[in-house]
This record gives C-alpha cells, structure tokens and sequence, in this order.
C-alpha cells in the first residue's frame, strides 16, 4: 500500500512539473533572426539633418550650376518613413550581433536668397552592423524587452524632380547611426515588435521578426 501510494504521489508531481518543465525548454534560444519593418521618421528633424548634416543642397547648386545665390537651404519637405529588413545572429540568451538594410525617399523644396529652386529628390540607402542586448525576457518566452545599437554608412542619391531640365544625380555616402532605447516583442517563432529610438531607422518602428 505504501509502494502504491508513493508511486502515486510521485506520478502526481511529475504530472504537475511537467507544464514547468516544458516553459523552461521553450527559453531555449534559435540563433538565426530575420526581419522587416517600417520606421515613422520625424519629418521636421529629417529635414533638418538632411540640410545640415548632409549638405546636399549645396551640392547640387555647385554641380548644376542651379543658383547663383548664397544660403541654399531646405524650405520644407515630406518622406513617407522608412522600410527596414534586418539579420541577427544571437550567440547567447542577452546578445545578437547582425545587420540591417534601409531606404528611405524624401522630396525636398530649395531656396536661396534669390527665392525659390526647383524640387529635389533625395533616396537614402541605410547599412548598419548591429548589437542588441535583451534584458528582459518571461518565462512563457512570449513577451521581451530589450534595446539595440546601429553603426555603419548612409549612400545617398540624389537629383532634381523629374520636371527639372537635365536632373544630374549626386550620390554622396556619410556616417550613419540608430540606437533603439526600448522595444518591446510578442511571440516564440514569430514575433511581432515595436521600437522607440532615434536614428536612421525611424523614432517608432513596427514589424515582424521570425526566428530559426
């Protein structure tokens, strides 16, 4: 009877640390992450980089010959955010290390002291090399916190609008950076994420990973 009741008992703990059992396997980590995404871009602040930082509009007067007047700057403009596909490689349960690809397509209006210039388009090409570090992780592994750093180059390309008479491009290429301060996962093999950060990649980024 004994025998009995402590097989039995221990039948009953198995059957009740068997679910506990089976979450802390499913932290077992894949290595390989890809993803796609869209970043919203702060319209104003992009311009602003683009005018200062960049200063392509400067070069395009230079090149073109579009303006014989001084202080060529952005007047306004619009970009409709940014596409992102990104790779990482995760070598342990904090760390990933990969890459990521950008495009982003702004249209700008120039002036200078001498009034209004034609319009000008400009496409921005992101590569950076990527380190994130997950610091929070439950252990259903459904749901993570975690934040990113983004180092590598920016290529840009670009012309007047195709109205302009003989648009003549100017492909430029600059340092570029993104850090993401917080973001925020829902899922095991696929995982829907959200982003907050500033950088090439958009201050709000929404996308999709998957994991193998």
């Amino acid at each position: 009877m004994k025998k009995l009741f402590a097989v039995a008992l221990l039948a009953t703990v198995a059957f009740l640390t068997a679910p506990a059992a089976q979450a802390q396997q499913s932290m077992v980590y894949t290595h390989n992450e890809i993803s796609t995404s869209y970043g919203v871009s702060l319209i104003g602040s992009s311009i602003s980089v683009l005018a200062n930082y960049l200063n392509m509009a400067g070069k395009i007067a230079d090149i073109t010959g579009l303006s014989d007047g001084d202080n060529i700057r952005v007047k306004s403009g619009g970009s409709k955010g940014v596409i992102n596909l990104g790779y990482a490689y995760q070598i342990n349960k904090t760390w990933q290390f990969g890459g990521a690809f950008g495009f982003n397509r702004m249209s700008l209006i120039l002036s200078d002291n001498t009034g209004s210039l034609p319009a000008m388009q400009a496409n921005l090409f992101t590569i950076l090399s990527t380190a994130q570090a997950n610091w929070f992780r439950t252990k259903n592994d459904v749901f993570g916190m975690y934040s990113k750093l983004g180092a590598g180059v920016m290529i840009t390309n670009a012309k007047l609008m195709d109205e302009t008479p003989d648009p003549i491009p100017v492909n430029k290429v600059f340092p570029a950076a993104h850090l993401t301060a917080v973001g925020l996962e829902v899922g095991r093999g696929f995982r829907g994420f959200l982003e907050l950060g500033l950088g090439m990649q958009g201050i709000v980024q929404m996308g999709i990973k998957a994991r193998f």
